[in-house]
């Protein structure tokens, strides 16, 4: 049989035809011929006309099944509903984006990615709520700052002093080596483009402002995977912690098994499960001295010193070393992690984006209809409580997309829903930053509804996902989860098909497998005296046999089960002896047993398969009796 179920998960490709007559309907949903055609392009009988028959009979046995999901209203429930809809969200983000500028700037991150960079920085944070009077503060602190260090002020004493960072009390604002997409866009910038020593103007990020100091550029050291033994701080008092960590370092020098010491000895419970192995990682990822050591290591097999980091005492061993992959290679996790990024990497790329849609959907705007919303906005604004007064009507456009008006209400609304409590802006410029969060808002809802429309090919794709989210459930409903369970079912359907589950011819036999030929005729031998006399007496027939070189297996055979029982003639009585592989043999036929049926228990396996299989076929009997099927045979005729 044709498997349906593993068609659906290839993306779809537009049919070549542009047919879209009913090919079949059933309980009211109609199929057109085009996609029935593009499951046809991806069938293993593709492009073999005289399969078509088959492979239509087929596919209306996987259309029956998704009616009857529909007629139980698989699709409306709400887990089902979540599903498709993070499916489309993971599959509108390449649509949604600006691919061009996304393009350059994953280009650039890659280049960015063959260097290394250690730099020191002093922040000045700033809320996320601040004022335009916060931010003039934080700039003049800034530039003071920055005034100083030219002037001579070590770098490492400022940072602990005065950087809201709070690492600096620890680091004196050193953050060590790192590369792309580590740190906000703006820094990143700034540090790639500086000089080693540089101390440039401050820079802005969603932190707050950043005086930087570039202390060192490299060539990329690419990326490592290591086993790790730590001793942490948050279980040891420090002493403790590194009279541990070095008594282990010994254990290791003497031979003792990286592996087990982890799993037995280290706080990092995560990667102590693994024997101490953490993911591949490169410069930026752990704190710098973890980062240092690691990358002293020269070899695999290299184990270092215990290293001190503000988390406790780390022993690390390296276990492969690996250069920045080809961009081909990366190029989509890269893109992937940049537009999951909350930086201004994502934001251009956003920004991007909203300017095309500006234009694909005939957007306009009359700025002089926003003036009515600046001058009834009041303070309350800023506490989440104002809204616009009743009786006015409010009734001019503000801006206009794909023919739709939105008028001045309408933004009223916007804001009374979205303003929440804040520090105090001016106004305007607050007034002014949800306008533009409205415009972007309801051009990327447009576009999100449209996609289908717009790009077909995502239309296809959601289709086929979803109608294979509906075949997986109603088949778990109606076989899956029903067959293994339902013990009275298979107890009869095995009752019933006894002919199907029957054993063949079989010996109850003993293997004998002796070191030495000896051995192997004394047992023979005594196997001939214990039967002569009416009786098998095993603990005198075994008695020859050494325990430590010498073995045997007793049982029921069947043909094809081992290769010695399969040489030796099924008759009862006692066989040559065999030399294989050094070893002699011999098989000992106690009775041969004739055909015969098997108990459930030998077949259940089995028995569940085909019970499978039964209700299945059944199952789709019965959807046939119950569904009206109209096939337009005509119009398949026409398309191919």
């Amino acid at each position: 049989m044709i498997s349906m179920l593993a068609l659906l998960f290839v993306p779809a490709v537009p049919a070549q035809s542009s047919s879209d007559e009913v090919l079949l309907v059933i309980d009211g949903h109609e199929t057109t011929v085009s996609t029935f055609h593009r499951y046809w392009e991806k069938s293993e009988y593709y492009p073999d006309p005289e399969m078509i028959s088959d492979f239509l009979e087929n596919f209306i046995d996987f259309r029956l099944k998704i009616a009857h999901a529909l007629r139980e209203g698989i699709h409306l429930e709400t887990s089902f509903i979540n599903k498709l809809e993070n499916f489309r969200m993971k599959l509108s983000d390449k649509y949604l984006s600006d691919n061009e500028i996304a393009e350059e700037l994953v280009k650039e991150a890659y280049e960015r990615l063959q260097y290394e960079i250690n730099a020191s920085h002093i922040l000045i944070a700033l809320d996320p709520d601040h004022s335009p009077d916060d931010t003039l503060y934080a700039l003049d602190k800034a530039v003071q700052i920055r005034e100083s260090l030219i002037n001579g002020e070590p770098f490492d004493l400022m940072a602990k002093a005065v950087s809201d960072d709070p690492s600096a009390k620890i680091n004196s604002g050193n953050l060590g080596f790192f590369t792309a997409l580590q740190m906000p866009y703006e820094f990143e910038n700034a540090v790639y483009d500086a000089e080693p020593g540089e101390i440039g103007m401050p820079v802005r990020s969603h932190f707050g402002y950043h005086i930087i100091r570039v202390n060192e550029k490299i060539k990329s050291r690419g990326e490592l995977k290591v086993a790790h033994i730590m001793i942490g701080f948050n279980y040891y008092d420090e002493p403790e912690a590194k009279e541990m960590a070095e008594k282990i370092h010994r254990d290791l020098k003497d031979g003792n098994d990286f592996r087990a010491l982890a799993m037995s000895n280290s706080t990092d419970y995560n990667s102590a499960l693994k024997g101490g192995v953490v993911d591949w990682f490169g410069s930026g990822s752990f704190v710098f001295e973890f980062e240092n050591a690691a990358f002293a290591l020269k070899a695999p097999g290299d184990i270092s010193d215990p290293v001190p980091t503000p988390y406790g005492w780390h022993i690390i061993k390296l276990l492969d070393q690996r250069e920045i992959p080809p961009y081909a290679e990366i190029r989509e996790r890269l893109l992937d992690k940049m537009r999951r990024s909350c930086n201004s990497r994502s934001g251009l790329i956003r920004d991007a984006r909203v300017e095309r849609l500006k234009t694909e959907w005939d957007f306009s705007e009359n700025p002089g209809a926003l003036e009515m919303i600046y001058r009834l906005a009041d303070n309350s604004i800023f506490e989440g409580k104002w809204k616009a007064p009743g009786h006015l009507p409010l009734d001019d456009v503000i801006f206009s997309i794909a023919g739709s008006n939105i008028i001045q209400r309408d933004f009223a609304e916007f804001v009374s829903q979205n303003a929440y409590p804040r520090q105090p802006w001016p106004l305007r410029d607050y007034i002014t930053l949800l306008y533009n969060t409205y415009v972007r808002t309801s051009l990327i809802r447009l576009e999100e509804k449209n996609l289908e429309n717009k790009y077909p090919e995502l239309g296809y794709m959601m289709d086929e996902f979803r109608d294979g989210m509906l075949l997986q459930e109603i088949t778990d409903r109606e076989i899956w989860s029903r067959a293994p369970s339902d013990t009275g079912g298979l107890l009869e359907f095995h009752r019933n098909n006894l002919e199907n589950y029957m054993w063949g011819k079989r010996i109850s036999a003993t293997i004998f497998i002796t070191s030495d030929k000896a051995t192997a005729r004394r047992i023979a031998w005594r196997t001939r005296i214990s039967n002569f006399f009416g009786g098998s007496d095993d603990d005198w027939i075994i008695k020859p046999m050494n325990s430590e070189k010498d073995s045997l297996i007793q049982g029921l055979f069947s043909k094809g089960d081992k290769d010695l029982t399969d040489r030796v003639t099924w008759e009862e009585g006692i066989s040559d002896i065999f030399l294989v592989n050094n070893h002699y043999k011999l098989v000992v036929i106690n009775e041969v047993l004739d055909p015969e049926p098997k108990t459930f228990d030998e077949a259940k396996e089995q028995v569940i398969v085909d019970y499978h299989d039964h209700l299945e076929r059944t199952w789709l009997e019965n959807l046939r009796a119950i569904f009206n099927v109209t096939v337009n045979r005509n119009v398949l005729s026409d398309f191919y």
